[in-house]
């Protein structure tokens, strides 16, 4: 029995070291088929593409490679290469809520956190050796989560939501960059870092909405109070303005009027002045016609001319009775005729 069985064993063996030419070639093309199969499996598996603002850092069997590539295209090592892309330009991240409690105990809780944040190239492989993929979890929100906290526990909420909100910002920052710079070797960096109004409890919002409607009331009888302020002293600028004005324009009346009168008053000296010259003139004139005839008469009523002119008028008129030289007449005519001659 047991010889019957190595025979047929033999016999097997022969039919398979017996192949025809058929077989072979099927067996060939079978195995070339799978060489090309494996070949472009390898290939799909190797290549990838890396986008702009990204770069690709390499895990072999799991290790993270000291190397990053550049965006394009890229073929890695199959089947035991991995490759994950990092982004490196700047991104905006929103952080789920997160609750804190105040110095005086209330609860509070801070929506909608917004951080842009941005990687550096150079620190790419050592952020992720450090800290893993998820680094900026690390370094920035949980220090952002941690700094929010030591905040709010030194304050009060009126600090929180009222007095100091606006410091929140610029202390959380100010903190968490010093944690980036110590931990991360300042591979991340926060550009920007918005921190909405945390939500309060209702009883405490409802007693900071009263007092809000106070303070308006009080801003808007304090802006009534300027206003009216403002419209008096208005109104009293323009009652100076009008009472200066008209102050101008009667000066300006009064200066017309002197004008005015100055110019009548020379006006009328300098009609004066025609009219005396021109009596002056004419005075002149009569003052030289009398002396022109002044002087003629002078010269015309002589005393020889005179003597001559009574001698012929009496001697022209009634006749005279002389009495002798002695008399009056008789005297006068001997004078008259003793001149004469």
């Amino acid at each position: 029995m047991g010889r019957g069985r190595r025979e047929e064993e033999k016999e097997g063996l022969a039919r398979l070291t017996n192949i025809g030419p058929a077989a072979g070639c099927i067996i060939c093309l079978a195995v070339t088929l799978v060489a090309v199969i494996i070949s472009i499996v390898a290939i799909v598996d190797g290549y990838h593409e890396i986008e702009e603002g990204y770069v690709g850092v390499y895990y072999k069997f799991g290790a993270l490679k000291n190397v990053t590539t550049e965006p394009g295209v890229h073929i890695s090592q199959p089947f035991v290469t991995s490759y994950k892309k990092v982004l490196i330009r700047p991104e905006e991240s929103r952080m789920s809520s997160v609750e804190a409690i105040t110095k005086d105990g209330i609860a509070i809780t801070f929506q909608g956190i917004s951080v842009l944040s941005r990687t550096t190239k150079s620190k790419v492989i050592s952020l992720i050796k450090k800290f893993g993929n998820d680094f900026k979890k690390v370094l920035i929100f949980d220090r952002i989560k941690e700094d929010l906290r030591i905040f709010c526990a030194s304050k009060t909420i009126d600090e929180v939501y009222n007095e100091q909100f606006l410091e929140i910002v610029e202390a959380v920052k100010t903190d968490v960059e010093a944690q980036i710079k110590t931990l991360g070797d300042g591979g991340v960096t926060i550009l920007n870092l918005v921190i909405s109004k945390p939500d309060i409890p209702q009883d405490i919002a409802q007693n900071y909405k009263q007092v809000k409607v106070q303070w308006t009331e009080q801003l808007v009888a304090k802006q009534q109070k300027v206003t009216e302020e403002i419209k008096k002293e208005t109104e009293l600028l323009k009652a100076v303005a009008d009472a200066r004005r008209q102050k101008e324009v009667l000066e300006i009346k009064i200066q017309e009027q002197i004008l005015e009168t100055e110019g009548k008053q020379k006006i009328s000296e300098i009609n004066n002045k025609i009219v005396r010259d021109k009596q002056n003139n004419l005075a002149d004139i009569a003052k030289y016609a009398k002396d022109k005839e002044s002087a003629g008469n002078t010269a015309l009523y002589s005393p020889e001319y005179v003597k001559l002119q009574v001698a012929q008028s009496l001697a022209n008129n009634t006749k005279f009775f002389f009495s002798g030289q002695d008399s009056v007449l008789g005297g006068l005519l001997t004078k008259i005729l003793a001149s004469k001659r």
